[in-house]
């Protein structure tokens, strides 16, 4: 064999080899792309975990969602999209005072070039993501008042443009369907007008929640029938509850309520047949679901449509019904819901004839919705089912003197709830032709002008051209430095709180960065005034501003001019002290506290009380890195607490 030859029968072995090996290696390496896309999604389904859970009594607890945050390293990851989330998290606990907040801490400020490269990335994310911290931003800043309307509705809007600009749609539609929900208490109409806007480009629901699918398409629809049910349009509540139940894509409870407010919807409208055909699949699926809570809600139910409807003709089957829901263990039903429980007891009253247990039923059903109303955040949704219910109870019962009279509370409470919801309607929000005859006006000016300008260049030309620069160079100077002037009011009033006049927290953050680095001795304190939650429940929220107020001048009014003070959230506040050391500045803390304790007498109330902080002082020792700093005076500022509160507890890097 000549060695030609086998060096032929080699290359045909290699060259394959040679060929190949980068597709194949290639292969086994990630695109970075998908990988951070990959990221993304992990990131929004933490949010949403977070933000439906934290401090919740659900399946997932606090140490499930630290382990997640963890386990993703989102505090270390300086990316767009790790800023972006990390602001996300704190902002949905900033406001906690009495349980823990989300531990995760902002490190940088979030800028419009963090929001431009999520949204190239992933439009959808970020329309979700960007209508969130809208919200939670003017939740905070407002103390969940309604005047947050102003801001969010606007930013919202805004971020709806934003996302049309994408061209997606689903981007549009989660954009829309956030500024729905703000305006059905600003704008009900309009909110209507908004969620069929989006409807049809939706999320839809899924097993795995993220930011994205938040407001689904269910969401959508069961606000629809919400608000149908309210404006007394029964038919289309009727057909948005079934759409939940037609395009359901996966097997749980929700379904099986969508399937009691379409029943629910046709017992309105006195449609008995259609009800009744309803109920029977509403139990073939709470059968199939293996719930005993969900049967004997959809067997209640079927018992309402026979009691209202057929009384006369079905009165073994409603015999039935009754013994299968007195089988059941009632305890376990009130456990989940006595409301249920007592309104089937009322039912079953009235098929008895039993006006005693009726009585007791019907009371105890009030007294259950007295008492869970301080724990809704619905009050007057809660107060209309209540009167709705009884208003049921009792025309089936034949007391229709009764009926009548929760029927007219109902009316009532409906009168005052939509007067209230209208009433912060903004023209400015619904005022669309006075700006088209604004725009109208304006066009016809611009074009009069244009007119006059061609006239006049026909006789003066030179002239006019001369006069029009001078004019449009005067404007442009009157446009740069009124530019200039907002500007400088803008940035002021960014920095500074608007109720105490510190600084704000990203304003400290930034000065920081600075101070330290050009600093090497200097301490920062964290101070948390002491039962402030109970100073607001008793004496008021102007008492605990004017609070709040007082404490910042006493500190301003002791500390030098070179040391800065910010308001850090709620009832928190930071000062930085510069060119002291740990002892200087605790003698400094504790001379504040001293000051602070003489102050007795209040604007607000005519009771005397006296308030105190509790402080975490660091010495920093050259320390830069932010993040460690305010951990370790949070801290602090915790074991303060726990030692009995008006202390500092201090520590050295």
């Amino acid at each position: 064999m000549s060695a030609w030859y086998r060096f032929t029968r080699l290359m045909v072995w290699l060259l394959p080899i040679i060929f190949l090996a980068p597709f194949f290696c290639a292969s086994q390496v990630a695109d970075p792309s998908q990988l951070r896309l990959d990221k993304l999604n992990k990131y929004s389904h933490l949010a949403a975990v977070a933000i439906y859970n934290w401090n919740s009594t659900t399946d997932i607890d606090n140490a499930q969602i630290v382990s997640m945050i963890e386990k993703l390293n989102i505090q270390n990851d300086d990316t767009s999209e790790g800023i972006i989330f990390r602001h996300i998290l704190a902002t949905a606990t900033a406001n906690e005072t009495e349980k823990p907040r989300i531990p995760v801490y902002v490190k940088y400020p979030l800028l419009k070039k963090h929001w431009d490269e999520l949204k190239e990335m992933n439009a959808e994310l970020f329309s979700a993501s960007k209508a969130y911290y809208i919200y939670a931003r003017a939740i905070n800043d407002f103390d969940r008042s309604h005047e947050r309307f102003g801001v969010t509705v606007p930013l919202l809007r805004n971020l709806k443009i934003e996302a049309l600009d994408t061209g997606n749609r689903t981007a549009t539609a989660i954009a829309s369907i956030w500024l729905a929900m703000e305006l059905t208490l600003e704008s009900p109409i309009q909110a209507i007008n908004e969620i069929e806007y989006a409807l049809a480009y939706l999320p839809t629901r899924s097993s795995t929640l993220t930011l994205e699918n938040a407001l689904d398409s269910a969401t959508a629809h069961q606000w629809l029938r919400h608000m149908y049910t309210e404006l007394s349009v029964p038919s289309k509540a009727h057909f948005h509850s079934m759409k939940i139940i037609d395009e359901r894509n996966q097997s749980d409870e929700f379904i099986t309520w969508a399937y009691f407010t379409a029943v629910d919807s046709l017992l309105l409208q006195s449609n008995f047949k259609d009800a009744l055909s309803t109920s029977d699949n509403a139990l073939s699926y709470a059968n199939n679901r293996d719930s005993e809570h969900e049967v004997f809600l959809t067997l209640y139910q079927r018992l309402r449509v026979l009691l209202l409807g057929f009384r006369q003709t079905h009165e073994s089957d409603i015999r039935d019904i009754i013994r299968t829901l007195d089988a059941t263990e009632i305890k376990k039903i009130e456990a989940k819901s006595k409301e249920l429980a007592y309104l089937y007891q009322s039912y079953k009253a009235i098929f008895e004839g039993d006006k005693k247990q009726l009585s007791i039923a019907v009371e105890r059903y009030k007294e259950e919705m007295l008492n869970t109303l301080h724990s809704t955040g619905f009050r007057a949704e809660h107060l209309l089912r209540k009167e709705l219910e009884l208003t049921r109870i009792y025309d089936a019962a034949g007391d229709y003197k009764k009926a009548y009279e929760h029927s007219k509370a109902y009316d009532q409470i409906l009168f005052e709830k939509n007067t209230e919801q209208f009433k912060f309607s903004s023209s400015s929000f619904t005022d669309g032709i006075a700006k088209d005859i604004e725009l109208a006006h304006y066009r016809q000016k611009e074009l009069a002008s244009l007119r006059e300008q061609k006239e006049g260049l026909s006789t003066d030309k030179e002239a006019m051209k001369t006069t029009i620069f001078v004019l449009l160079l005067t404007i442009l100077l009157i446009l740069v430095l009124w530019l200039w002037v907002a500007k400088k009011q803008s940035d002021l009033l960014a920095e500074r709180d608007s109720l105490t006049g510190a600084l704000t927290r990203r304003a400290m953050l930034n000065s920081l960065k600075k101070s330290l680095k050009s600093n090497k001795t200097s301490s920062i304190a964290l101070l948390d005034v002491d039962n402030f939650k109970k100073i607001n429940d008793r004496y008021g929220h102007a008492v605990g501003d004017e609070v709040l107020t007082t404490i910042t001048q006493i500190i301003k009014n002791r500390i030098r001019k070179s040391d800065k003070l910010c308001r850090y959230g709620g009832e928190e506040f930071l000062i930085y002290f510069s060119d002291t050391d740990e002892k200087s500045a605790k003698r400094i803390l504790d001379e504040l506290n001293v000051a602070l304790s003489r102050q007795k007498h209040w604007n607000g109330t005519d009771e005397k009380f006296c308030v105190s902080f509790s402080s975490g002082l660091l010495d920093v020792k050259g320390e830069t890195n932010l993040d460690r700093i305010i951990k370790a005076c949070d801290d602090l500022l915790y074991k303060a607490k726990r030692d009995g509160r008006a202390r500092v507890a201090s520590l050295s890097f």
